[in-house]
């Protein structure tokens, strides 16, 4: 498995400035009066000669193989090298680039995201890094939280603001060229998401079906290469199996797990064993065990926001320990599956398809295939994509005041770490909610910096980029939700598996979860910092804690959320 942990520190006040970088063996005089790089032994570093070097795994778009080296691109400004490096390569990295113009230094985190790079200012450097636990280490200032920031966060939890939750910490926009140490820090975005919507020739279903197949072919088997033996999470859904198929096709060995609960309601064991049998791998199960559940452990320790739902260590260790006894280094997951194969339930797709091909049979069967993925009826639909014609939808961010104090303010402009809110998609109004179910996904994908052994392949920048530029309307063809990710790989799948239009998850499990430690959760609330801070309504808090758990799942979802909060901000104490 390779790790990606690095802590790069820039003066902030320098005369005659440098954009000359040095190797440092450790973090303890990391800060000096240089620009100074700290990397983890297993952490790989390309070098780009006199044009800098690249942290983590790059791979050429070409070949889909590992670059150790680069050739020298004769190129002065890091504009230019930062544009050549997102046109030619892909992968999980920050760029570190000198521009000899500037006599600065610029970075580029990578245009997927799958490496979250983090930046802390104080009055002597500039620091950025993967893993906010090295900012101690490296600066000797010690982390805080900021609770004004934990208060935005808990009510636009889906929303990756560039601002985290400990004092002075934000991240840097991926794809995007920075100069930290500069006055103003600027910032340039090198790849944007609009350069990559639907234009005036959409590409066909068939056209769109096979450069999926061939892409995720690519993107799946060069990361197998680079991160060596695989599990993969698999619960017989659509996403997880297109990840495995792709696998199989790119001839690279895997395994498969799954986790059930010890009732049918989230037991996928049978479509689980049905995959791994049809594709020749290796298959491991574990049972969800409500025991395991410990109220008091963090599922977000280390990140700078309470990130992860709290059950998700439960979850981690089971699927550790059957990677472990399959021989696995790391598991893959099929998560942002949905979000990035479009999985619509509007009448988005429909709207787009009259407004770039205009009404004809196209559209029609658009609508009759919108009606079977959102299971309502004709005239329910033809009325919605009235309505959606006649006005744009609001692109307000949903916010969640449930359970929170009335004084916390949540009219602050939102700045999120993709700016993909308002951007011009032309006549393809739905990539609007396209990008949206992307932008809700960046909590939930595994990228190589801290965390679990886990990783999600399917926010690769390949794939992104393929799945942005195909239109909303093909992902429902048929009236298949996702229909392109089925059809990909429909020769290598089991059709009653392709079939699947849902699947159950463990609700069960975070129900009993939830029952068996109700007490230490509620004291953990009531009597915790985020409580002693102002940001509950503690009677509100205590009403939900009377509620039936067989009854009100949102509410338990919402407690749990909040008591990962207080273990979070515990984590930092």
């Amino acid at each position: 498995m390779t790790t990606l942990r690095f802590a790069l520190a820039l003066p902030r006040l320098r005369s005659g400035a440098s954009a000359r970088l040095q190797t440092m063996p450790s973090l303890k005089d990391l800060c000096g009066d240089i620009p100074r790089l700290w990397t983890a032994r297993d952490t790989r570093v390309a070098d780009l000669s006199s044009a800098g070097c690249v942290i983590g795994t790059l791979f050429s778009r070409d070949t889909a193989h590992r670059v150790s080296q680069l050739p020298e691109v004769g190129a002065r400004s890091a504009k230019c090298l930062a544009a050549k490096l997102a046109a030619n390569f892909w992968g999980a990295y920050i760029a570190i680039l000198p521009d000899q113009d500037r006599s600065d230094l610029a970075v580029l985190p990578d245009p997927s995201g799958l490496v979250p790079i983090y930046r802390l200012v104080t009055t002597t450097h500039v620091v950025l890094t993967s893993d906010p636990k090295l900012f101690e280490q490296a600066c000797g200032k010690r982390m805080s939280i900021s609770w004004d920031s934990l208060a935005r966060f808990s009510m636009c939890s889906e929303l990756r603001a560039r601002q985290t939750c400990l004092v002075g910490v934000d991240e840097l926009r991926p794809g995007a060229l920075t100069y930290p140490a500069a006055c103003d820090s600027e910032e340039f975005p090198i790849w944007r998401a609009q350069q990559f919507l639907p234009g005036r020739l959409s590409l066909s279903y068939d056209e769109a079906r096979s450069h999926l197949r061939e892409m995720a072919i690519r993107v799946m088997g060069a990361w197998v290469d680079e991160l060596g033996p695989v599990a993969v999470a698999v619960s017989g859904g659509v996403d997880s199996s297109l990840v495995c198929a792709a696998l199989a096709r790119a001839q690279k060995p895997f395994s498969c797990v799954t986790l059930a609960t010890a009732d049918r309601s989230g037991d996928e064991r049978d479509y689980a064993r049905l995959l791994a049998e049809h594709l020749g791998a290796e298959y491991a199960e574990r049972i969800y065990d409500p025991a395991r559940f410990d109220p008091q452990i963090s599922a977000s320790a280390g990140l700078p926001r309470p990130s992860r739902r709290s059950f998700l260590s439960t979850i981690d260790a089971l699927l550790a320990d059957a990677a472990g006894d399959l021989g696995a280094q790391i598991v893959f997951d099929g998560n942002a599956g949905d979000n990035l194969f479009c999985f619509l339930h509007s009448a988005a797709p429909v709207v787009d398809h009259l407004r770039v091909e205009g009404p004809g049979r196209g559209a029609v069967a658009t609508i009759l295939d919108m009606c079977r993925v959102t299971g309502c009826d004709l005239p329910a639909m033809v009325k919605a994509t009235l309505k959606r014609l006649v006005r744009r939808p609001c692109g307000e961010w949903p916010c969640d005041r449930r359970l929170l104090a009335d004084h916390l303010a949540s009219d602050e402009p939102l700045d999120p770490v993709t700016p993909w809110v308002d951007i011009d998609v032309g006549r393809h109004g739905g990539k609007h909610d396209h990008l949206a179910l992307i932008m809700r996904a960046q909590h939930h994908v595994h990228g190589l910096g801290i965390g679990p052994e886990r990783f999600s392949p399917l926010m690769s920048q390949p794939l992104l980029e393929l799945c942005l530029n195909i239109p909303t309307w093909l992902w429902a063809k048929g009236g298949r939700n996702r229909a392109l990710a089925r059809d990909a790989f429909a020769a290598d799948l089991p059709p009653s598996l392709l079939a699947r239009t849902s699947k159950s998850g463990p609700d069960s499990f975070i129900r009993l979860a939830f029952h068996h430690h109700r007490s230490a959760l509620r004291e953990l609330l009531l009597d915790g910092l985020i409580a002693r801070n102002g940001l509950l309504d503690r009677a509100s808090v205590e009403a939900a804690f009377e509620l039936d758990t067989s009854l009100d799942g949102s509410t338990i979802y919402r407690l749990l959320d909040l008591a990962e909060a207080e273990t979070w901000t515990r984590s930092w104490q």
